[in-house]
């Protein structure tokens, strides 16, 4: 039989644990999930899309613009030659978030 300290010690730390999980939950939530796509973007567009050469700044492209242009990269409308890789990674819903934040940096 399990002593009384021994089955406090473990209902203590379950619950710390739990508690620590959903903080880290709630700090992973606390990024928005557009800025989280957008970082993939910053590797060559550079810091928030502002442009690191030879690569052009997407920051501050309008919305519409932003989606025709990832639209065009995807079907190979536009040539490039990495973009339509990039492009056909994004669902509409992911496409729409990048040109609202790309279009406020």
């Amino acid at each position: 039989m399990r002593s009384l300290p021994k089955i406090a010690a473990t209902g203590i730390s379950a619950v710390l644990f739990g508690i620590l999980g959903l903080n880290q939950g709630f700090a992973a939530d606390a990024v928005p999930r557009a800025e989280l796509l957008a970082s993939m973007c910053n590797t060559c567009h550079g810091t928030d899309g502002k442009g690191a050469k030879p690569m052009p700044s997407i920051n501050g492209e309008e919305p519409a613009d932003f989606i025709d242009l990832m639209q065009a990269f995807a079907s190979g409308e536009e040539p490039t030659s990495i973009m339509d890789r990039h492009a056909q990674g994004y669902t509409e819903a992911e496409l729409k978030l990048l040109a609202e934040y790309f279009s406020k940096q």
